[in-house]
């Protein structure tokens, strides 16, 4: 006998449920699609946001990183700030070289234009932003009469003409007479705020704001230091912290412009101390060494007397020590100084009773903190019996 198979009989989807079926999805889909385009906006939103605040905060950071290192590098007569402008600030700092064995400067970078890594000569001088004031008014050199290596630095903001808000800003960098490089844009500053806001001691010693109406300052007199340099010039040198306001702006496309406001102060790190230590060159050479036999004609002590080295009071002002040596007539080997002496004085006098038969050559040398020395300045020979 066959086996009879059976066939089991199965069941469709009806209608009425593939209807209910459907009208489930579109109910579940109704219900999502706006909580995903929730999410969407609000992710747009929070990411517009956090545009604005790192375009304000990068506008910042580019400035603090530069103007913490005002000062670096520069020679005695040499300003620290030359403009302090609610809208513009201008610095000298040695921040770039293509020297690989400059000491000072904050970066090395062999790719930059060479006239952006010195301070500018005077057929290079350039007009502050928003001032009518040229700088420099002169040359600026170290002991040497090099060009002193602190080039100036300039940031100020001004108007971007093709946006749509009468308040949106650019900000600009500048090195030198360089062509000015746009740092960023979409910066916001609300009518009647200033971008930059200085800060200096007051009688208590308490760092206090500059009114704005003081401002702009600009340090006129053309060497820092001089009886010239009082009043505003004289202002500029007295800024301790500056500090930055900056709004950044994002345009929403649902709720039109959003402004986020970031505020950061920086310390002027060098401003009030004094030009010292700065071991870049090698320190000029002691003035006037001369010597004298004491008694004359059968000395039995010999004076060596010399004046202070450029380097010590002025100039790069890091000479520590002065050394000086001796050689008997015929042997231009110096050897170990006989005497070293710390620089504390204008003028110096060193007696030597160690005393032999022979002509006797005497030489001063400077040295600074690196330590390099300068050129020896000879003072002169005596004769001991």
């Amino acid at each position: 006998m066959h086996a009879i198979a059976r066939r089991t009989s199965r069941r469709g989807v009806t209608l009425i449920e593939l209807i209910v079926g459907l009208v489930l999805m579109v109910v579940v889909a109704g219900l999502a699609v706006p909580f995903f385009q929730f999410q969407l906006k609000s992710v747009g939103v929070s990411a517009g946001r956090q545009e604005a605040l790192q375009n304000a905060r990068f506008a910042q950071s580019t400035i603090d990183r530069d103007l913490r290192m005002a000062g670096v590098n520069v020679v005695q007569f040499q300003p620290m700030i030359v403009q302090a402008d609610p809208m513009a600030i201008t610095f000298n700092a040695d921040l770039n070289t293509t020297d690989s064995t400059d000491p000072g400067a904050v970066y090395y970078d062999p790719s930059i234009d060479p006239m952006e890594a010195t301070s500018m000569d005077l057929d290079q001088a350039i007009t502050l932003p928003f001032s009518s004031f040229v700088y420099p008014l002169v040359p600026y050199a170290n002991s040497m009469s090099l060009p002193s290596r602190a080039e100036t630095i300039s940031y100020w903001v001004a108007v971007d003409t093709a946006a749509g808000r009468s308040d949106e800003y650019i900000l600009y960098r500048r090195v030198n007479n360089a062509t000015p490089r746009i740092v960023t844009k979409k910066l916001i500053i609300p009518t009647g705020q200033s971008f930059f806001t200085y800060f200096h001691p007051d009688s208590t010693g308490a760092l206090d704001s500059i009114r704005t109406a003081r401002l702009p300052l600009i340090h006129t007199a053309p060497l820092h230091g001089s009886p010239a340099d009082t009043g505003s010039s004289a202002m500029t040198d007295s800024i301790r912290m500056v500090r930055v306001m900056a709004w950044g702006l994002y345009t929403d496309p649902v709720k039109g412009d959003m402004i986020r406001k970031v505020e950061t102060n920086t310390k002027v790190l060098n401003a009030g101390m004094a030009r010292a230590m700065m071991c870049g060159n090698p320190p000029g050479a002691p003035v006037a060494a001369a010597v004298t036999g004491i008694p004359a004609g059968h000395p039995t002590t010999v004076r060596i007397t010399w004046n202070a080295s450029p380097d010590q009071a002025g100039g790069e002002r890091d000479v520590e020590r002065y050394m000086v040596f001796k050689h008997i007539q015929g042997d231009m080997h110096t050897g170990e100084p006989i005497a070293t002496v710390p620089a504390s004085t204008l003028t110096y006098s060193l007696d030597d009773v160690d005393l032999q038969s022979g002509i006797w050559y005497y030489g001063v040398v400077a040295q600074d903190c690196s330590p390099q020395n300068s050129t020896i300045d000879a003072a002169g020979s005596v004769t001991i019996p």
